[in-house]
C-alpha cells in the first residue's frame, strides 16, 4: 500500500501521539523499564499542549513535523529542526516512530527521506539524531540510510527514562538518494 507523506497539523497530534506510544512499548520494551512502558498513554494534557506549540510553528512558518499515512490512518511521523545541541551542529531529527504493523514497508524511509531533505533545503549540511543504544532495529536503519555512529554517548534527557543514547550523524556528502536504495522502514 502507498504511503502519502504530508506536513503534520495541529488536528494530527493525538493520532501521532498514539503512534508514539505504541511505538515506544514495543521499540524499547527490554531497554527501558517494563514500568514505564506499561504506563504510557496518549495523554490529554500533553496532546493540547502539542497542538498549541505546532500551530504556533506552523504560524511562525515552520514545518517541524511530518506525517505518515497508510490510507487514511496515520502510521508513522518525524519531527526535525535545528539541532538542540550547541556543541553539534546542523539540523537534527528529534524523533521518528512508524507503527509496528507499518514497519518494513517503506514508511520509515520516506518519513526520514523528507526530512533530511526539508533541513538540507533549510541550509542544515549535517544532519545527526539521538537513539537508545539497545535500539538495533533502529541503529540498523539508521546506517542504511546514511548515518554514521559520531561517538558521542549521554544519557536521554528529562523526562524521558534514563537509558543511554548513542549519536548518529548524516554526513554532508550523504542524500537520500545516495543512501542504500532497498530500505524499508
Amino acid at each position: 500500500m502507498a504511503h502519502k507523506i504530508r506536513p503534520s497539523v495541529p488536528d494530527d497530534v493525538e493520532a501521532r501521539e498514539y503512534v508514539r506510544v505504541t511505538t515506544w512499548k514495543a521499540a524499547y520494551r527490554g531497554i527501558v523499564l517494563d514500568d514505564h512502558l506499561d504506563a504510557l498513554k496518549v495523554e490529554p494534557d500533553v496532546v493540547a499542549e502539542k497542538e498549541t506549540r505546532l500551530a504556533g510553528a506552523l504560524a511562525e512558518g515552520r514545518t517541524p513535523l511530518v506525517v505518515g499515512e497508510t490510507g487514511d490512518r496515520i502510521t508513522g511521523f518525524v519531527e526535525f529542526g535545528r539541532r538542540r545541541d550547541e556543541q553539534i551542529g546542523g539540523g537534527e531529527i528529534f524523533a521518528l516512530y512508524v507503527l509496528p504493523e507499518a514497519q518494513a514497508r517503506g514508511l520509515g524511509r520516506a518519513l526520514m527521506t523528507a526530512a533530511v531533505e526539508r533541513l538540507r533545503a533549510d541550509g542544515h549540511e549535517e544532519i545527526g539524531l539521538w537513539a537508545a543504544a539497545g535500539n538495533a532495529q533502529a541503529g540498523r536503519f539508521y546506517e542504511r540510510f546514511g548515518f554514521v555512529l559520531s561517538g558521542r554517548v549521554r544519557c536521554a534527557p528529562a523526562p524521558l527514562p534514563p537509558v543511554e543514547e548513542v549519536h548518529h550523524r548524516l554526513p554532508v556528502s550523504t542524500s537520500p538518494a545516495t543512501a542504500e536504495t532497498n530500505i524499508s522502514g
